[in-house]
């Protein structure tokens, strides 16, 4: 019993991260394919720790 919720909460969280991994992928290709400056590790970090923020409010 407890192998199948695990096995369906994994497959769950896969999926998840599948899509996640894939929105963000996209955006970034959409980004260099339309010209947009892509950001450096220092704007990366800011908006990491932005959203961090938010997130845990």
């Amino acid at each position: 019993m407890w192998t199948i919720i695990f096995i369906v909460t994994t497959i769950i969280c896969g999926i998840g991260w599948i899509t996640g991994y894939i929105s963000c992928t996209a955006m970034i290709y959409y980004m260099k394919k339309t010209g947009y400056k892509l950001p450096n590790d220092e704007e990366i970090k800011e908006c990491t720790r932005f959203v961090v923020r938010h997130f845990i409010k």
